[in-house]
């Protein structure tokens, strides 16, 4: 009689422990993630794209093109041994965004243009990630504290996607590096610099 009111006690508190021990181990495989999101509309839903399954930047654009962002945004997903990072990059849809030229940093694989003249080497990164996110100096180069904050990314569609997840985590490294609180926004873009006349 003893017995078989132990066996099911018994039973019981083993497939607990196998439950919390698969809880346990679920929670370790989840690793943490940062996001970058950009100005969106509540209702838009995400459409998710891991940058691992594109061969290229090329394939970035196509998929920024392709998505009607009236009604979705293109979440990129960059996943790296310790972390996932969720980057939402600003699309213009129809809209006519109006910016100045400082307000953006163009940044490839192998150069940063500031201000659509200063030409700096991708060693420079965390320089110009300062002035161009704080701007400490009040460097009329950089965005004054009221102004848009972008961060152009372009890659040769000629590179493997490597050298974009490479480029893309140099820039979230200094920016976490530096600590910095200030909202902006990735841009991925292949169409360059355009001269914008300003008054």
């Amino acid at each position: 009689m003893k017995v078989s009111f132990f066996i099911p006690i018994f039973i019981f508190l083993l497939i607990s422990c196998g439950q919390n021990n698969s809880e346990k181990n679920h929670q370790k495989n989840e690793k943490p993630e940062q996001n970058f999101l950009t100005f969106r509309l509540v209702d838009n839903k995400f459409i998710e794209y891991d940058l691992d399954t594109l061969s290229n930047f090329n394939e970035i654009i196509k998929i920024q093109n392709k998505i009607d962002c009236n009604k979705n945004y293109a979440l990129f997903k960059l996943k790296t041994d310790t972390k996932i990072y969720n980057i939402q990059p600003l699309q213009f849809c129809a809209d006519i965004f109006d910016y100045k030229l400082r307000e953006i940093v163009y940044i490839s694989t192998d150069s940063i243009t500031v201000n659509y003249e200063l030409q700096y080497p991708i060693e420079s990164l965390k320089m110009v990630l300062t002035n161009h996110l704080r701007n400490p100096n009040d460097d009329k180069n950089y965005p004054s504290s009221k102004e848009k904050r972008m961060i152009s990314i372009n890659v040769d569609s000629t590179k493997n996607i490597i050298e974009t997840k490479k480029l893309l985590l140099k820039i979230i490294t200094n920016i976490n590096e530096l600590n910095i609180k200030t909202n902006f926004s990735f841009m991925f873009e292949d169409s360059g610099i355009i001269r914008i006349i300003e008054e």
